[in-house]
């Protein structure tokens, strides 16, 4: 079964420099047909939020985004029939 990717954020950006990142996820999350495994946009996301300011990390069926100084997360991308 294909997934569909949607990006949900947790917290807001905290500068233009990763309001901008975040745009530009959206903008991939939005452009992206469905996928076998969501999981295989992680190098995508890894691009956008590089070490060592972020973190990006899979779970079962999603993908997590944190910076590396804060524990919350700030994003995350699931499948949106999940």
């Amino acid at each position: 079964m294909l997934q569909l990717p949607e990006l949900r954020q947790e917290q807001p950006a905290r500068d233009e420099a990763e309001a901008a990142c975040l745009t530009q996820l959206a903008q991939l999350i939005a452009t992206t047909a469905p996928l076998r495994d969501l999981r295989d946009l992680a190098p995508a996301v890894r691009q956008l939020f590089p070490e060592p300011a972020y973190a990006v990390g899979c779970g079962g069926s999603h993908i997590w985004l944190h910076r590396t100084d804060d524990p919350h997360r700030l994003a995350y991308i699931l499948d949106r029939y999940q």
